[in-house]
């Protein structure tokens, strides 16, 4: 990965960036396992309306200029506000062709979701997006995993007109974005957002995973808005459980557990963003409102996002797994064994193959007809694998290995 190192470092060098100055956001804790990053953010943080709020604008034109030379990152305008500022979002992952089909739909991408500034004075949002970024575009194997297998599409100023008009929750309009969701006429922002939304949905790789990030000032602390059963559904609660529960693994001690804040205790609400993921997808999308604490001397934001990248990706995992279980019940033709995964061919052209859950193959062979035996030592090992057999006599069949190092 010494290519992403050196690409980050002449486009610093290019915009007269010292080499002392590449570091993370001001307050950051700069936490990262493996090498140190080096996005440069705006170093103010002011936390008055003169200011922006400590991040304007014309701050995030500046980052989007280093993101956009970087290799992984893609920065379109989705749309624009009330008075035209373009809405931006980025796009990390590792290929060009990830927004394209694999032949395998199980062997796909995963998308997930991040949008945040909605409320202008809510900068800590901001800089909790920035930390994921440099999670995603680190040079370590996770950054590395998690460009493989996911694509991250990020939107880090929703609102930026509010941002530059030093409003505290308002739009350009004076309307509150968050809270539009279910109007006879949603705000231009609101129907670029849900445009976004419905396209990705429409796509080969929908969203799985639509964090809404905000800050809060009155609890000073980071929690998620836990989505109750009666607005949703006791599956979707179990959902919710998983992932805040793997988020938190990911900063120990750093953010509140899943039944500190809980919502929708009395019904469905049809305002929100989450709203519209709910009555579109329902148990499809985990879509939640993440609070980052919004108090003096706040610090923390590279692990908060850092701890949001990881535990997205491990959530939807554990969904993938979770599917190659159940199929993995009905299998007729593999059986696990101490001994190693015995497989029944009973058509000419059966074959296995071994791969990882980002989909990369590992192993692979051609099968006789008949039952026989694939050794543990015959299988590279790897933290999660999937065997698939594969014949010309019934649907292919998948199973989940236990690991073995």
């Amino acid at each position: 990965m010494q290519i992403l190192t050196t690409s980050i470092l002449a486009v610093s060098f290019a915009l007269g960036i010292s080499a002392a100055a590449i570091s993370g956001s001001v307050n950051s804790d700069r936490d990262l396992s493996g090498a140190q990053n080096t996005i440069v953010l705006a170093d103010t943080m002011k936390a008055d309306s003169t200011n922006h709020w400590g991040y304007g604008y014309d701050s995030l034109l500046k980052d989007l200029d280093i993101l956009r030379r970087l290799p992984f990152v893609k920065v379109d305008s989705i749309g624009a506000s009330v008075q035209g500022r373009a809405i931006w979002m980025i796009t990390i992952s590792d290929s060009s062709d990830s927004l394209g089909p694999a032949a395998d739909p199980s062997l796909r991408k995963h998308r997930i979701m991040i949008h945040a500034r909605t409320h202008p004075a809510e900068v800590q949002a901001h800089y909790v997006t920035m930390g994921a970024i440099r999670q995603l575009l680190d040079t370590g194997l996770a950054a590395e995993e998690l460009r493989s297998a996911f694509i991250f599409n990020i939107i880090p100023m929703y609102n930026p007109d509010g941002v530059e008009l030093g409003h505290s929750r308002l739009n350009a309009n004076l309307v509150d974005l968050e809270s539009n969701w279910n109007k006879p006429v949603l705000e231009p922002e609101v129907v670029v957002l849900k445009r976004t939304f419905e396209a990705f949905q429409a796509g080969a790789i929908p969203v799985e995973v639509a964090l809404n990030l905000h800050s809060d000032q009155f609890i000073c602390s980071r929690f998620f808005f836990f989505h109750e059963k009666a607005g949703t559904s006791a599956a979707y609660e179990d959902l919710e459980r998983n992932f805040i529960t793997g988020v938190r693994t990911h900063y120990p001690g750093g953010i509140e557990d899943w039944s500190f804040y809980p919502s929708w205790t009395d019904g469905f609400k049809s305002q929100y963003p989450e709203s519209f993921w709910w009555t579109t997808e329902r148990e499809k999308v985990l879509a939640l409102t993440y609070e980052d604490t919004n108090c003096p001397n706040a610090s923390g934001f590279d692990s908060t996002g850092r701890a949001l990248a990881l535990g997205a990706a491990d959530y939807i995992k554990g969904r993938i797994l979770a599917g190659v279980r159940r199929l993995a019940r009905s299998v007729s033709h593999v059986l696990l064994s101490a001994e190693g995964v015995r497989l029944r061919a009973e058509f000419p052209g059966s074959h296995w193959e071994l791969r990882d859950v980002q989909g990369r193959r590992l192993a692979a062979g051609d099968l006789e007809i008949g039952t026989q035996l694939i050794q543990w030592d015959r299988l590279p090992a790897s933290p999660l694998r999937i065997l698939t057999l594969l014949s010309p006599s019934h649907a292919a069949e998948r199973i989940s290995l236990p690991m073995r190092r």
